[in-house]
């Protein structure tokens, strides 16, 4: 009995030994990073926190981006600190270890939990000065708790609590009680976060913190990150905690450039997203040549190996998303796919399209595929759209010689590379070149068309193409995004308080240029990289600019037509037209200089169109007028036909072109001042039903054509307010005539959709009515603006491109214009009773709107915040024709005044 006591005695003793020795080596253990709380979302170590906040000559972002309160106001805390402190706060700050934790807060914000490691000496005379700043000048009440054994120093103003306590040589503190309770529970717990167990891998690795700082990114809360900004209604951010395992990103400045760069680490007992690209090479972005160039952001993968990554993208659902094996596994059975076939044809890069759009919430998409062979990815998507389509005939559409065709399955993107890709209640698809496109309507694969073949695409925008060059050419998978449309996106996510945020600092973020998130297969991590690009000297462009004249040319009379833009057909640049009063019609080439002259017998009475008659890619001139249609090329000679004359032989007030499906089978239709209308094909031969179509007024503008599901709409609308909707015969639709009950004058807006019933028109009668109406005769809206008096005007101006308008309202001396909801953007004090007004719609944050007073000559330009962006009045007595050059970021104007053209420029 006594030995067991004594051996109990000794045991009872070693264990206190073994505990208390324990206790102490866990003490010794204890580093900066052991009080990070786990679920902190993101830490930043800085490495120098003072110079983050300078500004110099190699890094203007900085400056501009301090803009922004937040980030001023850090600066300014420094600076009073520094000067309470004999410039000891930052001398401390920089000389420790700093590192800065952020969490979710409760009220849809960002807390921050800051460490910092100081030497003993140092942080008492700091802590003493700063003690006595906070009670004395910034009036903060002092207080003292405790807290698991910890003493908790508290100073308190009014809604106001920064807390903090010293361990050691450890200063935890924050605004946020809860985490500096948070840090004393990970010592007093031993708890270990994810940070502690990557520390020493991420140290070996990385060699020390270069740049400015580093960014320790935990990705199980970055979902939580994204929750405090989006609308859960609107976004599901739960997938982002299952990109990786953890990431860390060195940060760099450059003049126009924030970079951050490092690895995403891969946890290999676990699957994440993109653990699907191990051992997969990327091949390169070669789609940059056919994303339009009013996309917003771009996801894109690339992968040498297809079909492994499919295993990988499986393996991943399997574990993370089993409904998405749900949705393939339907695709599969129901429409008998062949996922082995499938991969025959397909080739190395998948990318998914956003367009930029301001109308609503739902998007242009756009899915593409690259393919390896067009023969076998055309029969298999006609066998699925067979498969799918049984009970109807197939969908076929031909624009410019491709063909649209529709499968009737919903969510193919997504069902074969995840939920990402979605938006796809059903696909429009076509294959050209290497590609197989998808789109969400058959709308927007005819914008893709229209950019594709007009190059008007991301590779063939300098500014573009060269951020585009300074990213990763080789990365599995890509976020490519440009601000100027990607901001309205963003902006439709957003809850009410970050959206609000947004709209007050949209002047400073929107100056973010263009952003990119790439993830590259690297010896089983990820090398990743988050490149942001500021122009970096934009803030001081704010203020009213110079005009600058580039080139000039003079004629012997008087100009009295606008420029008319042309295209050479021979070197593809930019021409002009314009006419004089001796109504000889100049041809002009890209510097001005004639190249043509064309003496005609009366004043033009339309646009200038160009078309390919012969269709050759050599382009003619088509235009009227007073009694007669007129068709040349560039070297002045008609084309067989042309000129006629109306059968009517009345004055001709409209005329337009129409190409059904951009096959340049043309259609000419031409509206006399009785309001009789004539539609010819292009070798001037009048068509059945159009002999004339006689209407009850005479026209308010031309008359036009809109294609929705293979069915063409000819749009009439006359100034006694009847809108006529007819078919290619001349034959009324169903639901027509409308009557507006209100005079016209002006031009309409055709929001076109997917089907007649979603394809709106918006027409603005004389009196300040908005009627919304659509292809089916239904009229859905009607909206009044205020008249304040009878002699109150008002105009609904179509924007260049016809993807926005706008509404103005003029009365005495004051104009004011609305957004298309009718709701006021600016005003604008003038007074004049001869007002021309334009309309520039180069992107959501690149509007231009354009008053020209006649009594003056003057012209005035206006963003679209009402911003006036030019010092003095534009020299101009006709409307203009403006062209945005991006990689300059500066507007062209051509403008002629008297006998006088020139091209001015302006900056945005």
């Amino acid at each position: 009995m006594k030995k067991a006591l004594i051996v109990i005695l000794i045991g009872a003793l070693l264990a206190a030994a073994g505990w208390g020795g324990f206790h102490l080596w866990k003490q010794s253990r204890i580093t900066i990073w052991s009080f990070v709380p786990d679920n902190s979302i993101l830490v930043f170590e800085p490495n120098d926190f003072t110079y983050l906040w300078r500004t110099d000559d190699k890094r203007k972002i900085v400056k501009n981006l301090k803009s922004l309160p937040e980030l001023d106001s850090i600066q300014q805390v420094i600076n009073r600190l520094d000067s309470v402190t004999n410039f000891q706060f930052s001398k401390v700050v920089d000389q420790g270890h700093l590192l800065i934790s952020f969490h979710q807060n409760t009220n849809e914000s960002l807390a921050a939990l800051y460490i910092l490691e100081v030497q003993e000496l140092q942080q008492h005379s700091l802590l003493s000065d700063v003690q006595q700043y906070l009670k004395d000048s910034l009036k903060f009440e002092p207080s003292n708790r405790n807290y698991q054994d910890y003493l908790i120093t508290e100073f308190k103003k009014e809604k106001t609590t920064l807390t903090y306590i010293f361990h050691k040589n450890f200063l935890i503190a924050s605004f946020s009680p809860f985490l500096v309770e948070d840090a004393i529970r990970m010592i007093t717990d031993s708890k270990v976060n994810t940070y502690q167990e990557t520390e020493l891998r991420v140290a070996q690795v990385a060699q020390g913190n270069s740049g400015a700082g580093r960014c320790y990114i935990n990705t199980n809360y970055l979902n939580k990150l994204a929750g405090i900004f989006a609308n859960p209604v609107q976004i599901d951010t739960t997938p982002l905690k299952w990109l990786t395992h953890l990431m860390y990103m060195d940060l760099n400045f450059e003049n126009d450039k924030i970079h951050l760069s490092g690895f995403a680490v891969n946890d290999t007992s676990k699957i994440n997203y993109l653990s699907a690209f191990d051992g997969i090479r990327g091949v390169g972005f070669d789609m940059k040549n056919i994303v339009p160039a009013n996309t917003s952001y771009v996801l894109h993968a690339s992968v040498e190996d297809v079909s492994q990554w499919h295993i990988g993208l499986k393996n991943y659902w399997r574990k993370h998303e089993p409904a998405q094996l749900t949705q393939i596994g339907e695709l599969e059975n129901r429409f008998d796919f062949n996922i082995r076939d499938f991969y025959e044809f397909m080739s190395d890069e998948v990318g998914y399209f956003v367009l930029e759009s301001s109308r609503s919430f739902n998007s242009d998409l756009i899915f593409c595929i690259e393919h390896k062979s067009q023969e076998l990815a055309t029969q298999f998507f006609e066998s699925l759209a067979q498969k799918a389509n049984t009970d109807s005939t197939l969908y076929l559409e031909n624009y410019a010689e491709r063909q649209i065709r529709h499968i009737n399955i919903d969510e193919i993107p997504s069902r074969l590379f995840g939920s990402m890709y979605s938006g796809f209640p059903s696909s429009y698809y076509f294959i050209d070149g290497s590609y197989v496109y998808f789109g969400n309507s058959q709308q927007v694969l005819e914008i893709l068309i229209d950019d594709i073949d007009n190059e008007n695409t991301w590779r063939r925008s300098v500014r573009t193409n060269a951020f585009l060059e300074s990213t990763h050419e080789d990365a599995n998978f890509s976020m490519f995004v440009k601000s100027n449309g990607a901001l309205n996106q963003v902006g439709k996510v957003l809850n009410d308080n970050w959206a609000k945020y947004l709209e007050v600092n949209k002047t400073i973020l929107s100056q973010i240029e263009y952003a990119a998130i790439q993830f590259t297969h690297v010896d089983g991590e990820y090398y990743t990289s988050l490149l942001l690009q500021h122009p970096g000297e934009l803030i001081k462009q704010i203020q009213p600019q110079s005009f600058e004249i580039q080139k000039q040319q003079g004629f012997a009379n008087n100009l009295i037509s606008k420029p008319f833009a042309v295209r050479n057909h021979n070197d593809r640049t930019l021409e002009m037209i314009v006419q004089d009063e001796a109504f000889t019609l100049h041809l002009l080439d890209v510097n001005l200089k004639p190249a043509l002259q064309i003496p005609l017998k009366g004043k033009l009475k339309s646009k200038i169109y160009q078309v390919d008659y012969y269709k050759n890619g050599k382009l003619q001139y088509l235009f009227a007028l007073d009694q007669s249609v007129h068709m040349i090329d560039r070297n002045g000679t008609y084309i067989p036909g042309y000129p006629f004359k109306l059968k009517s032989g009345q004055q001709i007030s409209e005329l337009s072109l129409i190409d059904y499906d951009k096959s340049r089978n043309y259609r000419i239709m031409v509206a006399d001042s009785k309001g009789n209308y004539y539609l010819y094909n292009k070798a001037g031969k009048l068509l059945d039903g159009w002999d004339p179509k006689k209407m009850s007024s005479s026209p308010a503008t031309l008359g036009r054509h809109v294609r929705v599901q293979k069915n063409d709409y000819m749009l009439l609308v006359q100034k006694n307010g009847i809108f006529q909707n007819l078919n290619r015969r001349g034959e009324t639709r169903d639901g027509f005539p409308i009557d507006l009950k209100g005079t016209i004058s002006q031009d309409y807006f055709i929001s076109k959709g997917s089907k007649p019933a979603n394809t709106e028109i918006s027409a603005l009668t004389d009196l300040g009515e908005l009627v919304s109406f659509n292809l089916a005769g239904v009229v859905t809206d009607r909206r009044q603006l205020v008249r304040e008096n009878d002699q109150d005007i008002f105009s609904l101006v179509n924007s260049g491109t016809e993807k926005e308008f706008i509404v103005i309202k003029k009365n005495d001396n004051k104009l004011f214009i609305y957004n298309e909801a009718l709701v006021e953007q600016f005003q604008i004090e003038i007074n004049s009773k001869s007002l021309i007004y334009q309309y520039y719609y180069f992107g959501v944050d690149n509007q231009l709107i354009i008053i020209i007073n006649q009594q003056k000559n003057e012209g005035y330009i206006y963003n679209q915040d009402g911003r006036l962006l030019h010092k003095s009045p534009l020299v101009v007595s006709h409307e203009l024709a403006v062209l945005f050059q991006e990689s300059k970021g500066q507007y062209d104007l051509y403008c002629s005044n008297g006998n006088q053209l020139n091209i001015v420029s302006l900056k945005k």
